[in-house]
């Protein structure tokens, strides 16, 4: 298909508008897009980098709030063994060293935890004795479930986990003999 601006070159690329139900599609060669109002309006919308989506993630401030802090000039959090920021963490996705974590510990603890679910490392578990690490990892956050249940005095439903946990051990006991 020709390009719809030029009518020289093929086309290679299909913008298609829906504006209150009605449809636009445009087919466009590649220098055609280039200059094209509509594709840059596109560009513009999807450039946010990896940087720009951990800053989303991880709460990055806007620059005047990062400037002051209550009126007083931020003290930015800097990593005293590669002298990574905070800030340049949040553009560039990346921890420098291992003691980032721990300088960085409160600030990235949240989002972790709505990532990921926790803030503790789990990591692999070894091919063939996986379903026991697993099955121990599902006791132990049973547990902490009914830890919680009683500390709220939802005692039906600390029973329920109780009842869980008991099928839990005496699967895995039938497992291992």
């Amino acid at each position: 298909m020709k390009c719809q601006k030029c009518q020289k070159r093929e086309a290679t690329t299909h913008i298609k508008n829906v504006i209150n139900g009605e449809v636009e599609e445009y087919y466009l060669c590649s220098e055609c897009a280039q200059n094209d109002p509509r594709t840059a309006e596109i560009k513009q919308s999807m450039d946010f980098g990896i940087g720009g989506f951990l800053s989303g993630i991880f709460g990055g401030m806007p620059k005047t709030e990062q400037q002051t802090l209550d009126g007083a000039e931020r003290q930015e959090d800097v990593c005293p063994t590669c002298g990574l920021s905070f800030n340049t963490f949040l553009r560039k996705g990346k921890l420098g060293c291992s003691e980032c974590y721990e300088t960085f510990k409160t600030r990235l603890n949240r989002p972790l935890r709505r990532i990921h679910g926790t803030a503790e490392h789990v990591g692999k578990v070894p091919g063939g004795i996986g379903g026991q690490v697993s099955l121990e990892r599902q006791i132990g956050k049973l547990e902490a479930e009914l830890n919680a249940a009683v500390l709220k005095q939802d005692f039906e439903h600390a029973a329920e986990i109780r009842d869980k946990i008991k099928e839990l051990k005496a699967s895995a006991g039938k497992k291992e003999a």
